[in-house]
């Protein structure tokens, strides 16, 4: 079996076993599981190219440094820092691969964007603790540049590549909105999972984006 085709379904099966282990948490232990994902993805993304983008690597770095002070709690705005950086490094990728686009595209882009980042900023603002709040929004702004530059790539030019561009902006915006709603309001198992799904499935999204260009 080509180490391609191996390690997306190792990424796939780590994908379903970390979400199985938040349902079964006796049974599944996640303590170990939810690091393995990213070195596996990286191990995917160099056997997919032959020469690497340094910028894509560095990413995946930063958002691999972002899950490991996650799971550590008095670390949460150190991880929201890394978390930041990881997609803004998404963000500077998906810009330098963009053409002119024109003026109608980025009018129509900038409403998700604007929803994306200001959403939070009013409903969770009462529910966010005050330490953490500027860590969330940094990380949050990130995410919703992201959203809105991977809607104006596709928006300015539609094609297989720049559509998982396109899904991986969406899910994550899907993911930012769950993942914040089961920290600061009501955490639900359901949601939890969907959170690991959405997350992870993000980044695969744009791994396939990254090797297409």
């Amino acid at each position: 079996m080509p180490r391609k085709k191996l390690f997306t379904y190792l990424y796939f099966a780590l994908l379903v076993i970390d979400a199985l282990g938040i349902v079964y948490p006796d049974t599944l232990y996640r303590k170990y599981i939810t690091f393995l994902p990213f070195p596996t993805l990286f191990l995917l993304y160099v056997y997919s190219v032959k020469k690497v983008n340094w910028l894509y690597i560095t990413s995946l770095i930063f958002t691999f440094l972002g899950i490991v002070f996650f799971n550590i709690k008095p670390y949460l705005n150190i991880a929201l820092i890394f978390y930041g950086i990881g997609v803004c490094l998404y963000v500077i990728i998906s810009l330098k691969s963009t053409v002119v686009i024109p003026i109608r595209s980025i009018f129509i882009a900038t409403v998700p964007f604007l929803v994306v980042y200001l959403v939070p900023l009013i409903l969770y603002y009462d529910a966010v603790q005050t330490d953490i709040f500027n860590y969330i929004m940094f990380y949050v702004f990130f995410v919703g540049l992201f959203f809105f530059i991977s809607t104006l790539v596709y928006v300015s030019q539609r094609n297989t590549k720049n559509l998982w561009l396109l899904s991986s902006g969406i899910v994550f915006l899907i993911s930012t909105i769950i993942h914040g709603y089961n920290m600061f309001f009501e955490p639900i198992i359901l949601i939890r999972v969907g959170v690991v799904i959405t997350f992870l499935f993000m980044h695969y999204a744009m791994y396939r984006y990254i090797i297409s260009e």
